[in-house]
């Protein structure tokens, strides 16, 4: 790491771009074009700044926040492979799938591809050729408690024998890791769940391009501005950390989703090469 625990700032005044266009009730949902933003109706700006608070030796779990950090070493030799290599991709997904088992007690872990890579805007060289590739800079669930649930009966739907009515709880993970050294000009910031109510989430439905579908479309979460939400980061995270958070989960009595956006760091030294990191879904099934 490039900063000690000791001289890292407790915290950081940074710039959130909430939702600020809710629909009225009875019209269509927002929408997100990931490829060509002039066609979202979502508005974002001007963002808002806010305090982003620096967890570093403070710590938060997933049963409390809804997020936690993972100390995890992996075997991929090259991280900017995923996407690209089928074999690193296989590699990594049994990797996240372990580790996901490991931190949540899951009794079964499906996860959904082999990762999703991203880069901050200057990674030209890295960014050609990919789709949906840049950081977002907005607070988001992957997921609207009605498309979790149908993402989560498709993905049975290929699996004989095994239902959601089989299994006390299941859930949905992000695990998000950096992929270059800090510091990083765009960190993940991940707002506490216990801070989040309903009211403070509107249906975003996102347009985006994948490895299968020029316009894979799906009811996902943006989320409005309240004063009481408590924003968190993990400053300086390197290549053998992981940020495991909820994107939804079916017990109503544990964190439910973990808004979450990257954030230009203001405190971050000019010339800093930027961020670059990978993200895997999974589904988790609970005994």
């Amino acid at each position: 790491m490039t900063a000690s625990v000791a001289s890292a700032p407790d915290r950081v005044r940074a710039t959130i771009n909430y939702v600020r266009n809710p629909v009225a009730p009875g019209k269509p949902p927002l929408t997100f074009v990931t490829e060509q933003d002039h066609l979202s109706t979502m508005e974002t700006l001007p963002g808002r700044e806010v305090w982003i608070e620096n967890l570093r030796g403070k710590g938060s779990s997933l049963d409390r926040e809804g997020f936690e950090l993972v100390r995890h070493a992996s075997a991929v030799p090259d991280f900017h492979l995923i996407e690209e290599h089928a074999e690193t991709g296989q590699l990594y997904a049994e990797e996240m799938s372990a580790l996901l088992a490991t931190a949540t007690g899951a009794s079964r872990v499906i996860v959904l591809d082999g990762g999703k890579k991203r880069y901050g805007p200057g990674a030209t060289e890295r960014l050609a050729g990919l789709t949906n590739a840049l950081p977002a800079l907005y607070p988001h669930g992957d997921t609207t408690d009605e498309s979790a649930l149908r993402l989560s009966r498709m993905i049975l739907e290929h699996m004989p024998g095994v239902e959601l009515e089989g299994y006390s709880r299941w859930a949905h993970y992000n695990m998000w890791r950096p992929i270059t050294p800090p510091p990083q000009d765009y960190p993940l910031a991940l707002c506490d769940a216990r801070t989040i109510t309903q009211a403070d989430r509107e249906t975003v439905v996102a347009h985006t391009a994948t490895a299968t579908s020029e316009n894979f479309v799906f009811d996902t979460s943006g989320y409005l501005h309240n004063p009481h939400h408590r924003w968190c980061y993990f400053r300086d995270m390197d290549p053998d950390e992981v940020l495991v958070f909820v994107t939804h989960d079916s017990d109503p009595e544990r964190p439910h989703q973990v808004a979450h956006s990257a954030f230009l760091d203001p405190t971050c030294p000019p010339g800093t090469p930027t961020r670059g990191s990978v993200e895997m879904r999974a589904l988790a099934l609970f005994a």
